[in-house]
């Protein structure tokens, strides 16, 4: 078994991004437009390589098992342009669609170049192997753009230096170490500079061959660092002189210095492959105008890295909306740690920030939590921001009763909804004795909470749930107990709720229609996927 990646890859069947709308219109045709299945179909692999090689992207040479298609599309699904659903059904995303549109395309393609990150959607499927190792956290492209533009490196990192210093990094605030090894490689001897290309390739080539070595890491990777020059250049933010270096010319230090803090701002790194690939996929597959900026870059990018704004993050990380929250709300968090002024001031910025989209820090918080309680109020947190009136752990209306219900949502006038979250590292299975005392206990103690019914009643698992058919035998056996009570219920993971509340901010949904798609997933059904949901 191959050890895994420990340096940057990219699939490259065309290195140049110029050709990325070409090649997804050729898709396109060789799909019949995304209808075609194309998880295992090696027809419609090989129909993809024809495709390419008739429109003259490709040498005219086909496949016996269509893996030229393959790699094809992996480069458009690397890059966020399509995406596997479910079903095996290729789909465009929006930016996709931009491209096919002629949509700003330098602009959408740039964007997809300067928000490509390792973790992504496609690195992780099963199918992509070997696997990065799992603590990388990097944006390639902005990381080679914000190495070369600097002065203590001349404002150029050679094709060489990318190969040996800049794949191996692993993380995006690796920056000063690179920089610090590039700068000793510079100002060290020939033989030292062999000896330390040598240590290098012994300690990061992942492949199993015996021939490892200074000069074959070189050939393995140097291609993976020419790509990536090429593909910076092609934003316009840095200038790839062929045989020579990635530069930065004067005349854009300063330019390409704002636009990277202005990418750190509208772009965080996403998260959304803990919620699942296809949220990952749609999210980051956005196009340029309809991408909605985080709510931390009304803090402003000049901050944007310091120990404050870090706080500032980690305070409101258990918050999947902070700009929902009043100042109040928001101040009172903050000043757990930070002064009264201090907490006003960033509070402030926050609520006259009007974009609207998920907290980047709340995804690895909530998907990650261990403690019940915590998971349950970030539960909640999660149901407010979808829209609805939320009572934690409230009191039953059946006197002397020691068993609460975690969570109460008012529907409407005269319904309310029940939820019992399970905060199950493994499977939670909905077993006959917690069916059995969800219709005999919860549902009968708060009917008449607040003047309302109990409609629906609804679990919402940590991870993976099974027991779905349950939920219908509640159902009956309230009807049986209350006949007046016609009750419907709905199982979600937590990834799945979390993921339908990213969609519904990223497609601009309002409150009322989030909270109706919400409601009528109540049909005595389970949620593994947002998109059974919609």
């Amino acid at each position: 078994m191959a050890e895994k990646r420990k340096v940057w890859f990219i699939t490259r069947p065309e290195r140049d991004p110029k050709f990325h709308v070409d090649a997804l219109r050729a898709l396109q045709k060789a799909t019949d437009n995304f209808k075609t299945v194309w998880s295992r179909n090696r027809d419609a692999h090989k129909r993809y390589e024809e495709v390419l090689a008739a429109e003259e992207l490709k040498r005219d040479n086909i496949s016996a098992d269509g893996s030229g298609g393959r790699t094809w599309a992996a480069m458009l699904r690397t890059f966020g342009y399509v995406y596997v659903t479910p079903s095996g059904t290729l789909s465009l995303t929006k930016v996709g669609a931009a491209l096919l549109a002629e949509k700003k395309i330098r602009d959408n393609t740039s964007k997809q170049i300067l928000t490509l990150q390792i973790p992504n959607a496609y690195f992780l499927e099963s199918g992509f192997r070997p696997k990065f190792e799992e603590d990388f956290q990097i944006r390639p492209a902005r990381f080679l753009i914000r190495l070369a533009n600097q002065r203590e490196l001349d404002y150029f990192i050679t094709k060489e230096e990318i190969t040996f210093f800049a794949l191996t990094a692993k993380k995006d605030n690796e920056l000063r170490t690179v920089t610090q090894n590039i700068l000793k490689y510079r100002n060290a001897s020939e033989e030292e500079k062999e000896e330390m290309k040598e240590i290098i390739a012994s300690t990061y080539d992942h492949r199993e061959r015996s021939d490892k070595g200074a000069r074959d890491f070189a050939a393995a990777h140097g291609d993976v660092a020419h790509t990536f020059m090429m593909l910076c250049d092609y934003t316009g933010l840095a200038d790839y002189i062929r045989g020579d270096a990635l530069r930065i010319p004067s005349e854009k230090h300063k330019s390409t210095a704002v636009k990277l803090d202005e990418l750190e701002t509208r772009y965080p790194f996403n998260k959304r492959y803990l919620i699942s690939l296809e949220r990952f996929s749609e999210n980051a597959g956005l196009d340029v105008d309809s991408y909605k900026a985080n709510a931390f870059g009304a803090i402003g990018p000049a901050t944007n890295r310091n120990k404050s704004i870090k706080k500032v993050h980690q305070l409101l990380s258990s918050y999947p909306l902070p700009q929902n929250l009043s100042i109040e709300k928001i101040t009172d968090i903050l000043e757990q740690e930070f002064s009264g002024s201090e907490a006003k001031k960033y509070a402030s910025l926050l609520k006259d920030y009007q974009f609207t989209s998920l907290n980047e820090d709340f995804v690895e918080s909530y998907l990650l939590e261990e403690d019940d309680l915590v998971f349950e109020d970030k539960t909640a947190e999660i149901l407010k921001a979808i829209g609805f009136e939320v009572d934690l752990r409230p009191k039953p209306v059946t006197k002397d009763v020691q068993t609460e219900i975690e969570i109460l949502l008012h529907v409407d006038d005269s319904t309310v909804c029940i939820i019992d979250a399970k905060n199950y590292k493994k499977k939670f299975s909905l077993p006959a004795h917690l069916a059995s005392h969800m219709a005999s206990e919860y549902i009968p103690n708060y009917n008449g909470y607040a003047g309302k019914s109990v409609s629906y009643f609804g679990y919402v698992t940590a991870s993976d749930w099974g027991g779905e058919r349950n939920l219908g035998k509640i159902s009956e056996k309230v009807k049986d107990s209350h006949p007046e009570l016609h009750v419907q219920g709905a199982m979600f993971s937590a990834n799945t709720l979390l993921g339908f509340l990213d969609y519904c901010l990223d497609n601009g949904f309002d409150k009322e229609k989030r909270k109706q798609l919400f409601i009528d997933c109540f049909t005595n059904k389970g949620y593994k996927h947002v998109s059974e949901m919609l």
